[in-house]
């Protein structure tokens, strides 16, 4: 037991417990604690287990025995492992998270005569099963019905019972991905062959410390994280809890050396540390850029040491002694496992599953191939059945870490392994000339599409998951068509302006999509506020998904909404309360929470965030400002606002004054210049062809509306125009484009350009462009709100309705064609294609939308304005 590769010789785990006396001294456990932090040696734990060892065979536990362990990860939990497993006994982890009914059957599966919990639900499990005696993990004594951990110890003189590789150790439970948990007995020797190809790695041994961030009643944890540290003579670090300080605090404080994690965590590590180097000053930043670069490239050409060396100041920042990082649970991404790498960790990722005591394949240290699951453990063996032509078919094990059945389930077990005796995993993938796995997904979460196209969900949600304002997304199918279910992030929301939320998700996607395949782009979304039903170790339940979408489309009924003390205190505030009362008559039909969010579940889009603050003006009295508005996302934001407002509004005259102002010499020049520069270019290498310039009406005002499909279109309209009406127009810019820098003001100031920030700005936005009518200029507006990603016409934004309510101003549609080709959103530069530019019959808004409320007629205009630039293009 004294080296590191001495496990290799075990029997049972029992024996291997044995030898933790003999490293004495050595820490083995140390954990972090909100009332104080402790560290147990080898001999403590070896001594607690022992006692409690002889407590469960002094209460009469035979050889096989269940014994529950029902709380969270500490030394104590621990401990009871280690003396259930010393007794003879079978250590059944549960997750206390189950409700009633699911503990009482996995109770009842695991055969358990004893149960380890917290004292303080020590009463429910008493009622789940009352044949079971209840330990309270954390009490010492007996106090009332529980007994107390120490009152529950025995003398050392109890003889242990002799055990061997076939003796069951664990009872593990699935993880419930795909419905309910199934029981998986592992034996000794199942859990033994992973412990034993790991002390072969020679990763750690004695002096290391790996943190467990992960719940022990997880397969993977337990074995990986747990047994094989401590039968290495690695401590374990146990963190106070799994956020991001907690996790930091544990690594430096607990002198860390391995992290046991799963992909999402590192994930969160890899985001953790491209935001801290975005974040630099700019020289450091590009040095880190640079190095970042230099230490990926001789990763890929399996040179390590540049990564190890050059970034590990940045290293040593986050985790000073930090070294090892392995990987379990999941599939990690390969671009997080490659920036990992390059900054000089060194990765060990697997694969793997309960029914194989957690681990079935990993890359070897040293000859990793990154994306792919690696080898199979010394004594395993894995295969590809009913593969199709690229390789990729049902993956298929057998070996000494398999589990022979699922207890109390033969009609399971009889359908997981195949006649000849192989286990089916229920994971599609392949194996490559030397021998490595490639996973592509679990066979139950591969969608089908109509066309019976297959689709592995993981690596597309990813993409979509990078998409701005999206938390995370889950891919299925819904009656043949690949859809989304969206979490937005309501922070990021918050920092970019909420007014466009939707629109901005929607744009995100589509983009996103632009770079997948067109079987994998999204014939549609729906946004849940809950994040998405996951295990513990990070996996999708995807059999909950079509329920939670079904349930995210339909209309919320009206029911009361629950208060948290916090909301309770907002409504005491006069404003919020008046706002909320106010909500509630205006949306009879829903059911208002504080956190509905305003654009998404109730469906106020960028003009009803105008007409949402003209009428809390004109009901309560209350004036939010653009800035205000911006920071709002849900209506507990709203509240918020609101009971801090002040009684004044908008103030865009200063706006009106800059933006709208007749320019001076120099503009002039710079304006000329410009439009001289851009006629050549358009007129002469883009052969710009102008159509139906007659259907212009003589003089304005007229509000002129293109499709919009490349940064390319405003240039194409301006030169289509005849210099005179070119001359009295202005248009709408998006202020992140047009005014983002001083040059790029100047030159939007020169070419009339007012800022439209649909974000945080849309009503003064709006009020600007109405100001150019009714000054009689024509105004060019952009009714679509941004650039098509797939160069199809998008829905018209009815801000264009609000334009010219109550007045008989001329629209007049434009089809732009050629741009998209020239420069799609997804070039950097553009490319030489011809350009068209068709003028349509103007439209009088009274003929289109005689009647209705002011809203229905705006949404009449733009689809009317929609259908007659859609008919351009025919």
């Amino acid at each position: 037991m004294a080296g590191k590769g001495r496990v290799t010789d075990l029997d049972n785990l029992q024996t291997l417990w044995r030898g933790f006396a003999a490293r004495g001294a050595l820490p083995a456990l140390v954990a972090f604690r909100a009332d104080g932090d402790e560290i147990w040696s080898f001999a403590e734990l070896h001594e607690t287990s022992t006692r409690l060892a002889a407590g469960l065979l002094a209460n009469g536990l035979s050889r096989g025995d269940g014994v529950a362990l029902i709380a969270a990860n500490s030394p104590h939990w621990i401990a009871a492992f280690w003396g259930i497993v010393a007794a003879g006994g079978a250590a059944v982890p549960l997750d206390a998270q189950n409700d009633d009914r699911e503990l009482a059957r996995m109770l009842k599966i695991g055969a358990c005569r004893f149960a380890f919990v917290p004292a303080g639900m020590a009463p429910r499990f008493h009622a789940i099963a009352p044949a079971c005696r209840i330990v309270a993990i954390d009490r010492d004594v007996q106090s009332g019905s529980e007994e107390g951990w120490r009152s529950f110890f025995g003398a050392n003189d109890k003889e242990l019972p002799a055990l061997s590789r076939s003796d069951i150790a664990v009872v593990a439970f699935t993880s419930g991905t795909t419905g309910s948990p199934k029981a998986v007995p592992l034996t000794h020797g199942n859990l033994l062959t992973n412990v034993s190809a790991l002390a072969q790695t020679r990763l750690v041994g004695p002096g290391d410390r790996a943190l467990l961030p992960l719940p022990l009643y997880h397969a993977y944890p337990l074995t990986i994280g747990m047994v094989t540290p401590l039968a290495l003579g690695c401590a374990v670090v146990l963190p106070a809890g799994i956020s991001g300080p907690e996790l930091l605090h544990a690594m430096g404080q607990g002198e860390v050396t391995a992290l046991v994690g799963v992909p999402r965590l590192y994930t969160a590590l890899a985001d953790n540390l491209n935001r801290g180097i975005a974040a630099m000053p700019r020289v450091a930043r590009k040095l880190a850029a640079v190095l970042l670069s230099l230490a990926r490239w001789s990763m890929l050409h399996g040179l390590p040491w540049p990564g190890r060396f050059l970034l590990a100041p940045l290293r040593r920042r986050l985790a000073p002694r930090l070294r090892l990082l392995v990987s379990g649970g999941a599939s990690i991404p390969i671009e997080v496992e490659q920036t990992l790498d390059a900054f000089g960790w060194e990765m060990l990722t697997g694969y793997g599953l309960v029914e194989t005591s957690s681990m079935l394949t990993f890359n070897p240290p040293g000859h990793a191939v990154p994306g792919s699951a690696g080898r199979p453990v010394p004594g395993m063996e894995i295969r590809i059945a009913a593969a199709e032509a690229d390789g990729i078919g049902d993956i298929e094990a057998r070996g000494p870490s398999l589990f022979s059945g699922y207890r109390g389930d033969p009609e399971q077990t009889r359908a997981a392994f195949t006649a000849d005796g192989w286990f089916r995993t229920g994971d599609l993938g392949s194996i490559d000339g030397r021998g490595y796995l490639h996973l592509k997904a679990r066979k139950t979460d591969t969608i089908v599409l109509a066309d019976g196209k297959k689709l592995f969900p993981e690596p597309f949600e990813a993409v979509y998951g990078a998409a701005p304002l999206v938390r995370e997304v889950a891919l299925l199918a819904v009656d043949g068509a690949l859809v989304g279910l969206v979490v937005p992030d309501l922070a990021a929301a918050r920092d970019a302006g909420a007014m466009r939320l939707a629109e901005a998700l929607r744009e995100g996607l589509t983009a996103a999509a632009m770079t997948l395949p067109s079987y994998a782009r999204l014939s549609g979304f729906s946004v849940t506020h809950e994040a998405l039903p996951r295990t513990q170790l990070g996996k999708v339940r995807r059999h909950l998904l079509p329920a939670l979408y079904a349930a995210a489309r339909r209309p919320e009924a009206a029911e009361p909404a629950p208060l948290s003390e916090e909301d309770r205190s907002l409504l005491e505030q006069p404003a919020a309360a008046a706002v909320w009362q106010w909500l509630q008559q205006k949306f009879p039909t829903r059911s208002l929470r504080p956190d509905t969010i305003l654009q998404l579940d109730l469906g106020i889009d960028s003009l009803g965030w105008v007409e949402l603050t003209l009428a809390l003006e004109r009901d309560l009295s209350l004036t939010l400002r653009e800035q205000e508005l911006a920071r709002v996302v849900t209506i507990r934001d709203l509240l918020r606002e609101a009971s801090s407002a002040r009684q004044a509004g908008p103030d865009i005259a200063v706006a009106r004054s800059r933006w709208l102002a007749p320019l001076n010499p120099g503009l002039r020049v710079l304006r000329g210049v410009g439009e001289g520069i851009v006629r050549v270019v358009m007129r002469g290498l883009f052969r710009l062809e102008v159509d139906g310039l007659d259907y212009l009406p003589p003089q304005g005002p007229t509000l002129i509306c293109p499709n919009h499909v490349s940064y390319l279109d405003p240039f194409a309209v301006g030169m289509a125009l005849p210099p005179r009406c070119l001359e009295h127009s202005y248009w709408g810019g998006w202020s992140g484009i047009a005014f983002n820098t001083w040059l790029r003001r100047l030159f939007s100031r020169a070419a009339r350009i007012i800022p439209i920030d649909p974000d945080r700005a849309a009503s003064s936005g709006l009020v600007l462009g109405r100001t150019v009518l009714e000054r009689g200029w024509n105004l060019i507006w952009f009714p679509e709100g941004s650039r098509s990603a797939d160069g199809s016409l998008q829905p018209f934004l009815p801000g264009i309705g609000a334009l010219v309510e109550g007045r008989a101003i001329p629209i007049v549609p434009v089809y732009i064609e050629g741009t998209f080709a020239a420069w799609p959103p997804t070039r950097r530069l553009p490319r030489l294609s011809r350009i068209i530019v068709r003028f349509g019959h103007p439209i009088l808004p009274d003929t289109i939308a005689p009647a209705g409320s002011s809203r229905e007629r705006d949404i009449q205009i733009a689809a009317a304005v929609r259908a007659a630039v859609a008919a351009l293009a025919r």
